[in-house]
């Protein structure tokens, strides 16, 4: 799948804050983290490559007119495990585990098998 406006990937924490500065106040933004993928396309995780497809598909379903879906890779197993990676350690994210899907700004998140209900996947996209 490629980038368009509303479904964008980076590869990395400035990656990822820099692009969302870029993004107007009006958006409601959806990231979803994982770990980084080979050449094929498969992550290192298998959490990740066990939720990916079906997640992406239905974020892209239930994405509202003004949100923007990200897709975060956090590197490899190595960078992903430092009790120093910038995702662990970002006050606002604070992530502790991966596959995580959080509405950016917002305490809003699912993690590992939360994203596998998809009618937890639905309430998150709910506006408040």
């Amino acid at each position: 799948m490629e980038s368009s406006d509303k479904y964008l990937q980076v590869n990395s924490y400035d990656e990822l804050k820099n692009l969302v500065k870029t993004i107007g106040k009006d958006k409601r933004i959806f990231v979803l983290f994982y770990g980084a993928k080979d050449n094929q396309g498969h992550s290192w995780c298998s959490d990740c490559n066990f939720v990916e497809k079906s997640v992406v598909k239905m974020v892209l379903w239930l994405l509202p007119s003004n949100g923007i879906f990200i897709e975060c890779s956090v590197g490899d197993r190595a960078s992903w495990k430092d009790s120093n990676c910038s995702f662990r350690k970002d006050p606002q994210l604070r992530l502790t585990t991966i596959p995580t899907l959080v509405e950016w700004g917002t305490s809003k998140r699912l993690s590992e098998n939360q994203l596998l209900d998809s009618d937890m996947i639905q309430i998150l996209f709910e506006e408040d």
